[in-house]
């Protein structure tokens, strides 16, 4: 009887609008967590620093070739 009653109110209106906050707020957490893993281990902001200085040193050559 008490498992019928999880049941129900776990479908419910409520129980529905409930799981679905929490869906989004695993996802939301779950990206915080994939964002500060790039820029610590992998990284991230090396590699943009990185790419700017090659795009700068990129342009350069090409206006010094025209």
């Amino acid at each position: 009887m008490i498992t019928e009653l999880n049941f129900e109110k776990l479908f419910s209106g409520m129980g529905l609008i409930r799981m679905g906050v929490g869906i989004i707020f695993g996802l939301f957490l779950l990206l915080f967590v994939a964002v500060f893993i790039e820029e610590v281990f992998l990284g991230g902001r090396k590699r943009r620093q990185a790419e700017k200085q090659a795009r700068l040193r990129q342009e350069a050559a090409e206006r010094a070739e025209e």
